[in-house]
């Protein structure tokens, strides 16, 4: 299982500091023309993508730059049990598929 890293995500639609958890694969090249995104599915972890990221492999990182966000709500991005009063929990606020690509 690898780690994660994190963005802040500033104000977005939800209108509160939001953050998303990520991890990368691969180097990216000089001209930046190699990134490939592969977000997690809902509720999934970039460790739940893993299977397909390796040499000679659907995703292979040697050609590619591959980047795996995790979707807000999964726990490791801004998520209901991550979130602070007075957002945490039953009042975080209602997240979209929307708002996962707006972000």
């Amino acid at each position: 299982m690898s780690e994660h890293l994190t963005f802040q995500l500033g104000n977005f639609t939800t209108q509160h500091r939001a953050t998303l958890a990520h991890t990368t694969y691969g180097e990216l090249n000089a001209d930046k023309s190699n990134v490939m995104v592969y977000p997690t599915c809902y509720s999934g972890r970039h460790w739940d993508n893993e299977w397909l990221i390796g040499p000679g492999m659907a995703l292979d990182p040697e050609p590619y730059f591959i980047i795996v966000p995790n979707m807000l709500g999964n726990g490791l991005s801004t998520s209901p049990s991550n979130t602070q009063p007075p957002y945490d929990r039953a009042r975080f606020p209602h997240i979209t598929v929307y708002d996962q690509i707006e972000a």
